[in-house]
């Protein structure tokens, strides 16, 4: 059973992790919708096996962090950064280009929160391992 104490001090983490949660499975489905993975050499049948394994890595993360255990902090820290780092070197390079960008605000909408929610999570982690040091 969790402890009460340290569900409070993740309490912000599972927020910003379920906001990334919000942006990031459907900036997947639009990666599908615009050919990002042919983009890389891998077959839909290939990105559909990777879709289904990054949502069991997502969902397990979140029930380490709800039973909170420290392993969930890092884990969902690693995530954070990890989609921040993608929607920012990947995305908003494409994004300034001339143009609209995939199907515009929308997609937009989802890089963006997608970042900020990841940032998010990594900060908010960084707290609840200060606060338990």
């Amino acid at each position: 059973m969790p402890q009460k104490k340290n569900l409070g001090k993740y309490s912000s983490v599972i927020t910003f992790y379920l906001a990334l949660a919000f942006f990031s499975i459907p900036h997947l489905i639009d990666d599908f919708l615009f050919d990002i993975p042919e983009e890389f050499g891998i077959s839909v049948h290939l990105a559909q096996v990777l879709a289904g394994v990054f949502i069991v890595i997502y969902m397990g993360i979140l029930i380490l962090l709800a039973r909170g255990k420290k392993i969930g902090i890092g884990s969902a820290m690693g995530m954070g950064i990890f989609l921040a780092l993608a929607g920012i070197l990947k995305h908003i390079p494409l994004m300034l280009q001339p143009g609209p960008y995939w199907s515009g605000w929308f997609s937009e909408g989802l890089i963006f929160g997608m970042i900020l929610s990841g940032i998010g999570v990594a900060g908010f982690g960084l707290l609840a391992i200060g606060k338990e040091s």
